[in-house]
């Protein structure tokens, strides 16, 4: 009994000891970080809250990811801007609006050039070596790239309904800042305007922008259709979304930190792919009930084809920065065809 009790003793003493010595040691500090995007009450900010949660799970809390929505943190050029310099940590965008900082990126905006489900889009951008390309552009400029993933088919949202080309001529369109969209704008004779998306509603409802384009989720959730009520299916862009963080910050992250970084960047894209397909289908169905949605029709969209690849492919595959990207992706198109 006397053995036992000593033992005890001894159990007893070094578990307490332990304890101080545990009491004594600091924890690692948590990291506060922001995750900013542009849009509201739709799947990219859903996909910005899961990219959040995934953040601060995966790292067993040492950070306390906080996703803020509806350009609270700024514009999307503002929020590039504050993660190059690493004063926000990651933020999810339409890759085009990197253009100005990355112009490589803006090659994924180039006219019926991606598929246009999202998980096709994913798809397409992971086996592309054009966006690996891409992605090292981004490096240099301070962004890290966690993934590209696709959004959905982008087609006319109007206050004017269309039916044949021509009927889009000299007509007044938001465009992300993006050279491609706005080239091919040009080859089919519409008016390119480059703003914010917070901007497009009440520039609709004045009368000062005629249309816009954009997959059926982002119209519909952000209640586009209130002012324009001609949805005309043309799937002339597809978006592609950029998952990115500061490459600042990034790097002076320790090894198993990175590590949680880059995980929740893939299980976040997985959640996206399948609430974008979702949402897309839903939304369009939602759309025919409160607006006019019509297909237009193949030989129109061929002359959009047509007018595209003799202009702003051919001239983005003559610019001496983007033309190498534009070949790339040709060759990526070819070789994802052959696989499907």
């Amino acid at each position: 009994m006397r053995l036992i009790s000593k033992l005890a003793f001894v159990a007893a003493s070094v578990f307490a000891a332990g304890t101080v010595l545990a009491q004594g040691k600091s924890a690692p500090p948590v990291q506060t970080l922001l995750i900013g995007n542009a849009t509201a009450n739709d799947t990219q900010a859903a996909a910005n809250d899961k990219l959040a949660e995934l953040l601060t799970k995966y790292s067993n809390g040492r950070f306390k990811a906080s996703a803020r929505h509806g350009s609270a943190l700024g514009g999307n050029a503002q929020m590039i801007a504050a993660l190059q310099a690493g004063s926000i940590h990651g933020m999810i965008a339409p890759a085009g609006f990197t253009a100005s900082v990355v112009p490589e990126i803006s090659m994924f905006d180039m006219p019926f050039l991606l598929p246009g489900r999202p998980a096709m889009i994913t798809a397409f951008a992971a086996q592309s070596k054009a966006a690996k390309m891409m992605m090292q552009a981004a490096e240099k400029k301070g962004i890290h790239v966690l993934a590209f993933h696709g959004i959905g088919p982008q087609s006319f949202l109007t206050r004017f309904p269309i039916t044949k080309l021509a009927d889009i001529q000299g007509k007044k369109f938001r465009v992300i800042p993006s050279p491609p969209r706005v080239g091919a704008y040009q080859d089919w004779g519409g008016v390119a305007r480059p703003m914010e998306f917070h901007e497009v509603y009440t520039a609709l409802q004045q009368g000062t922008l005629d249309g816009l384009e954009n997959p059926p989720d982002v119209l519909y959730k952000m209640k586009m259709h209130e002012v324009a009520k001609y949805y005309t299916i043309t799937e002339h862009f597809a978006f592609a979304s950029i998952m990115m963080v500061s490459k600042k910050w990034y790097d002076g992250l320790p090894k198993d930190l990175k590590s949680a970084v880059d995980r929740a960047g893939r299980d976040t894209v997985a959640f996206a792919d399948a609430a974008y397909t979702k949402s897309q289908d839903d939304s369009l169905e939602a759309m025919r009930k409160a607006i006019t949605v019509t297909d237009m029709p193949q030989a129109e969209i061929q002359k959009m084809k047509d007018l595209a690849l003799k202009g702003v492919w051919e001239r983005m595959k003559a610019d001496p920065q983007k033309g190498p990207i534009a070949k790339l992706l040709l060759q990526d198109v070819a070789n994802f065809n052959k696989k499907k």
